[in-house]
């Protein structure tokens, strides 16, 4: 039996780009950020919620990973590593 799962949803804005982030949690104190518009899913990342620590990512975006991934820390109050 399908299990029920609450999830978040937070817009983000990167070069120019409108995205909305799906924010699926884990089992572990991370969750995984699914990065899409309304025609396609185009990238996801694993982010420790409490580190800020990248933990991985399937279909990793060529330009602007960098800031992807810190518009995501910052819609989702996520620590920002320096």
């Amino acid at each position: 039996m399908p299990k029920e799962v609450v999830v978040e949803q937070e817009s983000i804005e990167v070069n120019g780009n409108r995205f909305t982030v799906t924010r699926i949690p884990t089992a572990t104190s991370g969750s995984w950020f699914v990065v899409h518009d309304a025609c396609e899913i185009w990238a996801a990342v694993a982010i420790d919620d409490f580190s800020g620590e990248v933990v991985g990512w399937r279909n990793p975006p060529d330009r602007f990973r960098t800031e992807i991934e810190n518009a995501i820390k910052k819609a989702f109050e996520i620590p920002i590593q320096c």
